[in-house]
């Protein structure tokens, strides 16, 4: 079970003794005249996921478990060679339709400077035209393919444990000693181990075939087409005269080939996994030089400060909890008090904590979510809290 599952569950057990707290009434005593209540609480912090917008191979990865970060710090990288091809292929193009643009206006004839900006477009084309139908050819390299056989492995181990472990319930069960659900459980990881190992499988057999017939032949069509336009660039040079009716469409060309660059830069910036504030590594999900696709967790970073609990607040003592109050929480894990504020009140009542009898006029008492605020260095995700909430009703 992993931390935020845990903190869910220890939430749940709090949760569930607060409420026993306020149906039985076992923590609520009299001082000087009024209901002081203690509430209970478990510490729960703020986790991001970080993930690529989109797929690749990890290039960099140095960070650990534990690690701090700060905002702002690139905390991984994709193989990025691709498209810095591609982009500058769109430098040109840019480059190459501001010449065009500038020429329109004074409408003069082609120059020198934009006919080798025209060669240089057509050579950055067939560069980039030549270096996917290399990748094509190739195929995946060998330390993916060795890390594919290793996860493959992986999978295949975990398969066959995940089927004994099946069996064993199953006998188990014939026997008496395990309930249904214990079969079932180990079914559905049985399943899952088998569909892991299919899928590590395929990613291997497909790495490597390598690309299909089909991909290789579009990509040599792909190249012999840079190519020829490579030559009638070449062959083009000084013939071509612009017109000032050229000027709008010239400026068209201008912004497109503006977009197309600042794509290529943006996914240039894309290839760079960056922290969005400061918190310390939670979770490490991948490896350098492992594939990963668009949207998979990178890692998990918690923040350091904005650490929160919330307590559940009967109706009768809600009158005495306002936002914004500064109020001291008590922590056992600790033995001292820490200050905190009341940032939220739930609008409307989350649950019922006493059930109406038949008595007459009797009625159900409800509860309010209240957020509290801590920031106190030494404070933990999944420490208990106590809060001593004084002058209040229970409604009886």
């Amino acid at each position: 079970m992993n931390k935020r599952a845990w903190i869910g569950v220890g939430s749940f057990v709090v949760g569930i003794a607060v409420l026993g707290t306020v149906l039985f009434g076992s923590n609520v005593s009299s001082m000087a005249g009024q209901n002081t209540t203690k509430l209970a609480g478990v510490i729960e912090g703020t986790e991001v996921d970080l993930s690529f917008k989109m797929g690749g191979s990890i290039e960099q990865l140095s960070l650990k478990e534990g690690d701090e970060v700060k905002a702002g710090q690139v905390v991984a990288k994709l193989n990025s060679a691709e498209i810095l091809a591609k982009k500058e292929q769109a430098e040109a193009a840019y480059k190459l339709s501001l010449v065009k643009f500038d020429q329109a206006k004074k409408g003069v004839s082609v120059t020198d400077n934009s006919s080798n900006a025209q060669v240089d477009q057509a050579k950055a084309a067939v560069n980039a035209a030549q270096a996917q139908l290399d990748a094509n050819k190739n195929g995946a390299r060998s330390e993916e393919i060795t890390q594919l056989k290793a996860k493959l492995q992986a999978a295949q181990t975990s398969n066959q444990i995940a089927a004994t472990n099946l069996e064993r319930m199953k006998k188990l069960m014939a026997e008496g000693a395990v309930p249904q659900v214990k079969v079932e459980e180990a079914q559905m990881q049985a399943d899952k181990a088998q569909a892991e190992f299919k899928a590590a499988e395929e990613q291997l057999k497909m790495a490597q075939t390598g690309s299909r017939k089909e991909q290789v032949d579009a990509a040599q069509a792909q190249l012999d087409q840079a190519k020829a336009a490579y030559n009638q660039a070449v062959a083009g040079r000084g013939q071509v005269g612009l017109k000032e009716l050229d000027v709008k469409s010239a400026e068209a060309n201008v912004m497109q080939a503006k977009g197309a660059l600042a794509e290529m830069e943006a996914y240039v910036n894309n290839t760079k996994l960056t922290a969005p504030l400061d918190g310390i590594v939670k979770s490490v999900a991948v490896q350098k030089g492992e594939l990963v696709s668009q949207g998979f967790t990178v890692l998990t970073i918690q923040t350091k400060a904005d650490n929160y609990v919330k307590f559940y607040v009967n109706e009768y003592m809600l009158a005495n909890v306002k936002t914004g109050d500064q109020v001291k929480l008590f922590v056992p894990a600790l033995s001292r008090e820490v200050d905190a504020k009341v940032v939220t009140v739930a609008p409307a009542a989350d649950f019922a904590v006493k059930k109406a009898t038949q008595e007459l006029g009797d009625r159900d008492i409800r509860s309010f979510q209240v957020k509290l605020l801590v920031s106190d260095p030494e404070l933990r995700p999944g420490l208990t809290v106590e809060w001593q909430l004084e002058g209040a009703g229970n409604g009886e």
